[in-house]
């Protein structure tokens, strides 16, 4: 699934059963979980959220990006993410 992001926009990233890759295409994305560090994602970099794991991010600048379930037999395509919520 492809989205857009606006400066300071924010989105929930919720992990499920499988896990979740975001992938930004451009711009930059700051991204916190939970684990006590911050991540930030610029241009053709990715994140994968752990299974049940739960992810805030925001656009800090206008950013393009990619959402996606890993394949469970190990492929490097990805399957479109099922939910995305808005904060």
């Amino acid at each position: 699934m492809e989205c857009s992001l606006s400066q300071g926009e924010l989105i929930r990233l919720d992990g499920e059963k499988d896990g979740v890759i975001l992938r930004c295409g451009s711009g930059t994305i700051w991204l916190t979980c939970g684990d006590g560090r911050d991540y930030l994602l610029s241009a053709g970099k990715s994140f994968e959220l752990a299974a049940g794991q739960v992810a805030v991010a925001e656009a800090l600048q206008t950013a393009e990006c990619t959402l996606g379930k890993p394949l469970l037999t190990g492929n490097p395509l990805q399957r479109p993410v099922i939910r995305l919520a808005a904060c």
